[in-house]
């Protein structure tokens, strides 16, 4: 497969035993990368030591997160990819992990850019897979792409869409969101998750069992090993942009977003992964990428607990 373009900075570079899952290990070229500018985009590349024999992709991270949703010490998605041969680019939006640096998150808008910059950086067009925000970023991003900033296709995990209409708790944050009273200074202000991850990690068996009756939960009871969630809530919960989270609830009060229109006349591969349980992206509300896509190569998977 092809290299990447001389833009980017390669900070570290080394291979690595990466758990897999469980046991099983591979070794993996890791390579920390930046794409230099205004606002740095950092990413962690993974592909096998005598290169990648699969297409590129690229991993979206979600609101308040960062690369740790795609790597820990205990399971990698970055790392099972790069096993199977592809190009692995976990990157971190402005504002976020080391893409922090130097970076201010305006609006969501900035997402979209920063998608569409670090397509254009790389050699080849990319598989976009996104979760959460992280997706909603795909779809935006490739219904408004062109030329060198155009994926492959786009992969949506719990991905945002119609966001914020479902479930007995979130319509109501984001009506009292959309009602508060607006500030360009408050705007402006940003949120550290870090200590909010700490008790949850320490908290986390009477989270795991209130997860069955709460009214929103960032996982299902059961479906996450106490270590890997310790993990992934210290290291994983980063910083919440108050302005990103006034657009998502404007989105919810008009229940519409920006990109509706291009999503619909942008055809693409797209995949749409749905869980049957998830109460932060509920699955009839994240269908709506599917339901609204113009993509003639399409596919929508909701998995349950079974």
């Amino acid at each position: 497969m092809s290299d990447t373009h001389t833009a980017h900075i390669v900070h570290e570079s080394q291979v690595e035993t990466v758990r897999i899952h469980g046991d099983h290990h591979c070794e993996i070229q890791r390579d920390v990368v930046e794409l230099p500018g205004d606002s740095p985009l950092f990413a962690v590349r993974s592909r096998l030591p005598g290169g990648a024999t699969r297409p590129s992709v690229v991993l979206i991270h979600g609101f308040a997160q960062n690369r740790f949703s795609w790597h820990t010490s205990l399971r990698s998605m970055s790392g099972w990819l790069a096993e199977r041969g592809w190009d692995v680019w976990n990157l971190e939006l402005r504002g976020h992990g080391r893409s922090r640096k130097g970076a201010h998150t305006e609006q969501f808008s900035d997402y979209v850019e920063d998608i569409l910059r670090f397509q254009a950086s790389l050699s080849e067009p990319a598989f976009w897979v996104g979760h959460s925000l992280g997706g909603c970023v795909a779809y935006a991003g490739a219904a408004s792409a062109s030329g060198a900033g155009t994926p492959r296709g786009v992969v949506g995990i719990g991905a945002v869409y119609r966001f914020g209409r479902s479930g007995p708790l979130l319509p109501a944050l984001c009506k009292l969101t959309h009602k508060a009273p607006k500030s360009r200074a408050l705007a402006r202000i940003q949120v550290h998750t870090k200590l909010t991850g700490k008790i949850l990690s320490r908290a986390f068996p009477l989270m795991d069992s209130a997860a069955y009756w709460a009214p929103m939960s960032g996982w299902w009871p059961g479906s996450i090993e106490r270590e890997l969630a310790t993990e992934r809530m210290t290291h994983g919960f980063d910083w919440i942009p108050v302005r990103i989270w006034e657009e998502m609830a404007q989105w919810a009060a008009t229940d519409s977003v920006p990109w509706d229109a291009a999503w619909r006349t942008t055809d693409l591969p797209v995949y749409v992964i749905l869980g049957d349980k998830d109460s932060m992206q509920f699955p009839k509300d994240g269908r709506v990428a599917y339901d609204r896509s113009g993509s003639q190569d399409l596919t929508l998977k909701v998995f349950n607990d079974w």
